[in-house]
């Protein structure tokens, strides 16, 4: 197991491990782990964009989470995760060379998944498709199918792409195809253990393949490219191939690594998407985000309103705000929500406009980044690590980059389970539903991961994106005649590597293949 290369934690009574003890537990010598912390200096105290010796700034792109360490391996931190991710979204947004971001020139969902035919390599830029963004499927967000409208009463749309590696696994297995992709399904359930759906991890090292990666990402609408409405100066804009022009809000980022079978998962938001629902964080309620940017600048119907994307202060002020609270369902304060409320109606006609914040705020403050890398609480660890790297922003990247943090990221423990390889293994996230899930498999029936419940979760345990899981955050209860009660989950709590009609070891973009 991939937790096996730097503690003893196999030999021991799993569950009666504190967590705490597992992340901070140090080897005694290497010959049981492979390395000392002597080999490697001491554990850093702050997460910054140079702990652990090395350089945040998206320079190249990391295959491994201990790409660029000196010396000797790391054991698994959230502060080195986060590093991880943050680096990589850097590289994925930098220039291709063309004028455009290298993520922009990945294979989108429907040349993945061809409708007839081969799938399709873009081999550069490629552009984002005004009719897909006109498609119901990808104005839904993902779980509810709820519909997004920002402070401007315009549907925010939805784009998947993919690396080569991922690219190449489905188009070589015909998993593009309901064919192959039923086989892959019969495969699972006779042996979960060899069959079905298992996407590449990194291989050769960390310079050389990289593993399985998706990006899905949100694009808030500003109508005709000739408008000029998209702010250039403080956000990444792009026009769509029928000349329409789209801001980017939201940035989920997922990469399977060598020691990270289940997918390193990560996610990102434009600084001036909406505020925290409560006091006391890094986006507080106010008419304009930090600093006083404005989103809006160029609509002249919306500047002198709110500087947010989705958040509308003057009509917040109007419902009964006061700039401290932003009420919601869920929120047992006995007051009437006035944020996150229920888009009514069953049709995308019958969607609202309503205001959205964060349920679970980032840390605030000047000390911040003090013991921000040891614990488990991830949050004080991306609050400083964002703050680290905009102090010292890449020069080599454009400067509307810094207005986009890491807010959530999540890991397993273990990495990968089940048959002593880091690559693939079965797991569920309701260990009731083990044996069920994962059929003929050696762990099946023995719980969650590796028999370890929710808790082997590391990260942000309750991440959502106020874009792409609005109505999914952390203390939300929504009663909806569209879906009835949603509540609040993490990522592993709907994807995981069980291959189905819809899911694929755990992405459901398979739940698009529509080819015979």
């Amino acid at each position: 197991m991939a937790i096996s290369r730097y503690v003893k934690l196999i030999a021991l009574p799993v569950l009666a491990v504190p967590i705490a003890a597992v992340l901070m537990l140090q080897p005694e010598t290497k010959a049981e782990t492979g390395y000392t912390w002597a080999a490697v200096g001491s554990a850093p105290t702050e997460c910054t964009n140079t702990a652990y010796g090395r350089t945040v700034d998206g320079s190249s792109f990391w295959n491994t989470t201990e790409q660029g360490i000196p010396g000797e391996p790391m054991p698994d931190t959230n502060c080195l995760l986060d590093q991880f991710a943050v680096n990589n979204f850097l590289y994925l947004v930098g220039d291709d060379g063309s004028g455009h971001p290298r993520f922009m020139g990945m294979a989108p969902w429907y040349d993945l998944l061809p409708a007839s035919g081969a799938p399709t390599w873009p081999g550069g830029y490629n552009a984002l498709s005004a009719g897909e963004f006109r498609n119901v499927q990808n104005l839904e967000e993902a779980g509810d199918g709820f519909e997004l409208l920002d402070a401007n009463n315009q549907f925010t749309a939805y784009d998947i792409r993919v690396n080569k590696s991922f690219f190449d696994h489905v188009s070589s297995n015909n998993l593009y195809t309901k064919t192959g992709l039923d086989a892959a399904v019969a495969a699972f359930n006779a042996n979960s253990y060899s069959g079905g759906v298992w996407l590449p991890p990194s291989q050769g090292g960390d310079t050389s393949t990289p593993g399985a990666l998706e990006i899905k990402t949100a694009w808030r609408n500003f109508g005709a490219a000739t408008d000029g409405a998209c702010p250039t100066d403080i956000m990444h804009c792009e026009t769509d191939d029928d000349g329409g022009s789209w801001g980017l809000v939201g940035f989920h980022l997922v990469q399977k690594t060598n020691g990270h079978g289940e997918f390193i998962w990560a996610t990102f938001e434009h600084m001036g998407n909406a505020p925290d629902c409560v006091g006391g964080g890094s986006n507080p309620i106010a008419q304009t985000p930090a600093g006083g940017m404005n989103v809006n600048k160029n609509i002249a119907g919306l500047k002198d309103q709110t500087g947010w994307s989705y958040f509308n202060y003057a009509s917040y002020i109007a419902a009964g705000g006061t700039g401290q609270l932003c009420t919601y369902p869920g929120l047992l304060n006995g007051t009437q929500p006035i944020c996150l409320t229920s888009p009514e109606g069953d049709t995308a006609d019958d969607w609202l406009q309503v205001n959205i914040c964060r349920t679970r705020a980032l840390p605030a403050g000047s000390d911040v980044c003090t013991d921000s890398a040891p614990g488990l609480d991830n949050g004080k660890a991306i609050a400083c690590l964002n703050q680290s790297v905009r102090s010292n922003f890449p020069t080599s990247l454009a400067s509307k980059w810094q207005y986009y943090e890491l807010v959530g990221m999540e890991w397993l423990m273990n990495g990968a389970t089940g048959n002593g390889a880091v690559t693939q293994g079965c797991f569920t996230y309701d260990e009731a539903d083990a044996a069920g899930a994962c059929p003929n498999y050696p762990n099946a029936g023995k719980g969650g991961e590796l028999g370890v419940p929710h808790y082997a979760r590391i990260g942000s345990t309750h991440m959502a994106n106020t874009t792409m899981e609005t109505w999914m955050q952390k203390g939300m209860v929504l009663n909806s005649k569209r879906q009835g009660v949603i509540k609040g989950m993490d990522c592993f709590a709907c994807h995981q590597p069980q291959t189905k009609s819809y899911q694929g070891d755990m992405s459901h973009i398979f739940g698009r293949v529509s080819q015979k």
